[in-house]
Formats: C-alpha cells, structure tokens, sequence
C-alpha cells in the first residue's frame, strides 16, 4: 500500500532539521533585536554576600534569644 522509497538518513535529517531550523530562527531574531536595540540585557544581579550579612543578626531574634 505505502511505499516509502526514502532513505533512512533523510528522515532523521528532516527531524532534526525540524527541531534545529525555528530555534535557530528564534535565536537569530533575538540577537537582532538585541543589536537594534529593542531588547536591553537584563541588570547584573546583587551580589548574594550582602543579604547573608544582614541576615546574620536576624537569625538570633529568630530563635528567641532576646
């Protein structure tokens, strides 16, 4: 009934092509919107070292050494 004459490379070709072809897609609007200028970079995260020394003195009230 069906008869497939492809060969067994050009279906995981086309997969992959499938898979790989719109995210490449999407990585590459994403750069030109960032190099245009319509996407800023996010800011740099606070560095973590400043939230564990005000937390250091919290942590006493916390277990109700007053």
């Amino acid at each position: 009934m069906n008869e497939t004459n492809t060969s067994p490379l050009i279906v995981p070709l086309l997969f992959v092509l499938r898979c790989l072809l719109p995210l490449l897609l999407l990585f590459g609007i994403s750069y030109l919107l960032r190099r245009l200028g319509l996407i800023s970079t996010p800011p740099p995260e606070p560095k973590e070292e400043s939230s564990e020394k005000n937390n250091s003195g919290k942590g006493d009230l916390a277990h109700g050494s007053v």
